[in-house]
């Protein structure tokens, strides 16, 4: 395959994949040994998983009249998405996840931004004696994904921005 085929190629497989959010691109490098009697031109092939687009993960506190509660103190616990690797067997990109633990408040704004597309969130908060939960995968890919916790009812709502708009 000449290099603007492969390229080519590239370039749908990263088109084709947007709401995955990883592809899987081949690249072929040719390599050159030179021995006693002739010159050996080898190509290796590797394969590259790339994620393709990358939206963020909002949570948003409010009291149930839609005031935001600034300063509202969280404990997360996220597995966070590193990167992925060439699953040989299954000819996928698997992905590699790390877990991270600590506290954060929401801003003045009652708003915090907690990871991106793929990362998994458990969030716990107080609040007037109670405790509240809210589990989350950030699955956006084309837009912010956007969380929000209103207290004391403990409802949560969770919405989209426009494509390709990474604000709540």
């Amino acid at each position: 395959m000449k290099n603007g085929a492969i390229a080519a190629l590239l370039v749908v497989a990263i088109i084709a994949s947007a709401g995955v959010g990883y592809y899987i691109g081949l690249n072929r490098t040719p390599s050159t040994s030179t021995g006693s009697s002739s010159e050996k031109t080898q190509t290796t092939t590797s394969v590259t998983c790339l994620l393709t687009v990358n939206a963020p993960l909002y949570l948003i506190v409010k009291n149930d009249s839609g005031i935001p509660i600034p300063n509202q103190p969280l404990s997360i616990q996220a597995h966070l998405l590193e990167g992925f690797a060439y699953n040989s067997t299954t000819g996928e990109c698997d992905a590699i996840h790390s877990t991270h633990v600590w506290s954060n408040l929401t801003g003045t704004d009652g708003k915090i931004e907690l990871g991106f597309t793929d990362d998994t969130f458990n969030i716990t908060t107080n609040y007037l004696g109670k405790a509240y939960q809210v589990n989350a995968v950030a699955g956006g890919a084309e837009s912010a994904e956007c969380l929000t916790l209103n207290l004391p009812s403990g409802i949560v709502k969770t919405t989209f921005s426009a494509p390709f708009s990474y604000q709540c």
